[in-house]
C-alpha cells in the first residue's frame, strides 16, 4: 500500500513540475496591467487543486501566497502591489510574470 501511494505522490509531483515547467515560456511575455484600469487581475490554473502558489516582486519578496481552490478563477488586487515586475509561481516553478503600473 506504501509503495503504491509514493508512486503515485512521485507521480503527480512530476506531472505538476512538468506542467508548470511548460508555462515558463509564458515568463518572456509579460503582461502589463494599469492599475487604473484592472483593479484585480484574475488568474486560474486548471487542474492544480491543492497546489501552493505565490506571487513574488523583483528581490523574491513573497507578497501573496495560499492554495488553489479549484479550477475557479481567483482574483488579485492590484491596488496591494507597487508598480514593478512580479512572478506567479505554483508549486515553486514560475508560471506567469506581469508587470504592475
Amino acid at each position: 500500500m506504501k509503495t503504491i501511494i509514493r508512486k503515485t505522490v512521485i507521480a503527480a509531483s512530476l506531472l505538476l513540475s512538468l506542467t508548470a515547467a511548460s508555462f515558463n515560456t509564458f515568463a518572456q511575455d509579460r503582461p502589463v496591467y494599469d492599475r487604473s484600469v484592472n483593479p484585480s487581475i484574475g488568474i486560474k490554473v486548471e487542474n492544480a487543486a491543492g497546489a501552493g502558489y505565490s506571487i513574488t516582486d523583483q528581490k523574491g519578496n513573497v507578497v501573496f501566497n495560499g492554495r488553489i481552490a479549484g479550477n475557479k478563477t481567483f482574483y488579485i488586487p492590484t491596488g496591494k502591489l507597487s508598480n514593478g515586475t512580479y512572478r506567479f509561481l505554483v508549486a515553486g516553478n514560475v508560471f506567469q510574470e506581469f508587470v504592475i503600473k
